[in-house]
């Protein structure tokens, strides 16, 4: 089952302190309607009942997606060694590996919804990783002025798989990015099986190290991107390319 705790808050606008539900685990299976409260974010939301400022505030959690064995720790930078040793060290608590367990430590809310978001659609969030570094190549060199922080995964309204281009916090954009992940794919086969890659701390630096051990496949990757074609895209109002921008 899901297990929360109530803490003590005080709202930065008003100072009122005021009650808050933190969820230190949740189960997916047994408590269904907290899936979409973690895919919505409202999980990491307080609203003060004084002023009615709503403020986020981000903690610890495991989320459990049971019926898929997906397993997805949220935790502090500092906290990501200390908690891949509690699960999977010498002394772990469960042998989830056995079990075939696909397991993920993230440090923010916005990656674990994202991990949450790559399983649901089949995708493989390695391959993710790499997808994400060819549409940041293919933007830079398409459009050198655009800025923008990070590429996020999401499903499009139409349920095309895009990489949601955010700059300062908002939505400026959309790549499609099916072609590419299939082209990805298709340099990806030493992988390792998903579920038996020892490997779930899986971010940027996890790719570019990766990416490191065999440079020669670098060069060949980033010398032959898919070619671009642009759709439009009526859901949204974004003219996306299959490889580089969107607007």
């Amino acid at each position: 089952m899901s297990r929360h705790h109530i803490e003590k808050v005080t709202c930065p606008s008003c100072h009122h302190e005021g009650d808050f539900e933190l969820w230190d685990s949740i189960n997916t299976a047994l408590d269904p309607e907290m899936k979409e409260k973690v895919l919505n974010k409202s999980i990491f939301l307080y609203t003060c009942p004084s002023c009615g400022e709503t403020f986020r505030l981000n903690y610890p959690t495991l989320y459990h997606q049971m019926e898929d064995l997906i397993m997805i720790y949220l935790v502090s930078e500092s906290e990501v060694e200390k908690t891949y040793e509690m699960f999977y060290g010498e002394n772990a608590l469960f042998d989830f590996r056995t079990e075939k367990y696909l397991s993920r430590i993230v440090t923010s809310p916005n990656q674990l919804v994202e991990k949450i978001q790559i399983f649901d659609a089949g995708k493989d969030d390695r391959i993710m990783e790499l997808v994400k570094l060819l549409a940041t190549d293919s933007l830079l060199e398409n459009n050198p002025d655009e800025e923008f922080d990070e590429l996020r995964f999401a499903v499009d309204d139409d349920g095309t798989n895009i990489l949601v281009i955010i700059n300062k916090g908002e939505t400026t954009g959309a790549v499609d990015i099916d072609d590419m992940y299939e082209f990805a794919s298709s340099h990806c086969t030493d992988f390792k099986d998903l579920r038996d890659d020892e490997d779930i701390v899986i971010n940027r630096e996890w790719i570019l190290n990766k990416l490191a051990e065999c440079r020669k496949r670098i060069v060949y990757l980033v010398a032959t991107p898919p070619s671009p074609c642009r759709i439009n895209n009526a859901s949204t109002g974004y003219q996306k390319s299959r490889t580089g921008v969107i607007y």
